[in-house]
């Protein structure tokens, strides 16, 4: 009697089983690290958004980033009200509504729909920073903002603003 040659149903279980394990071990390994380098990517792309309209804003109000007026003061905002609306010379804020409608007097902006999330911690309010040094700052908000110079720098860890 000749044998036929295959596997049986037990080494064809043992197999699924062994494949099972290491799926089980591998695929999470490498989602985890997807995710981390998609926030990243995202991290990245949010800070050459806002830094590039940061620096639109600077050429079209005199070389003076958001939130410093012509006589030097720094009058802070943690909700980014002089890049989400329209603005006059000054970099005052249109008053009437719609906000991000320009008029004959409020000729620039808005620059951004919305202050983009930090995807680190979720948050998209300013916290003020004296320099790069400084971040992160403490109070969990998404991005920390130099308004003496402009600079803009991710709020979440020291390795972060480097960027």
């Amino acid at each position: 009697m000749k044998r036929s040659r295959g596997f049986t149903l037990v080494e064809l279980a043992i197999v699924v089983i062994v494949l099972a394990v290491v799926a089980a071990i591998v695929v999470p390994r490498f989602s985890a690290a997807g995710v981390a380098e998609s926030r990243m990517d995202d991290l990245c792309n949010h800070l050459q958004l806002l830094r590039s309209q940061i620096e639109l804003y600077k050429v079209q109000h005199g070389g003076l980033p958001p939130m410093r007026t012509a006589d030097g003061e720094i009058d802070f905002d943690p909700t980014f009200e002089q890049m989400r609306y329209c603005t006059d010379t000054d970099g005052n804020v249109k008053s009437d509504r719609p906000k991000t409608k320009r008029d004959d007097v409020h000729i620039y902006g808005p620059y951004l729909d919305r202050v983009p999330r930090n995807p680190f911690n979720g948050s998209d309010s300013l916290v003020r920073a004296r320099s790069r040094d400084e971040v992160p700052v403490a109070g969990g908000a998404g991005w920390a903002y130099v308004p003496e110079t402009g600079e803009i720098y991710a709020n979440h860890s020291a390795h972060h603003a480097g960027l």
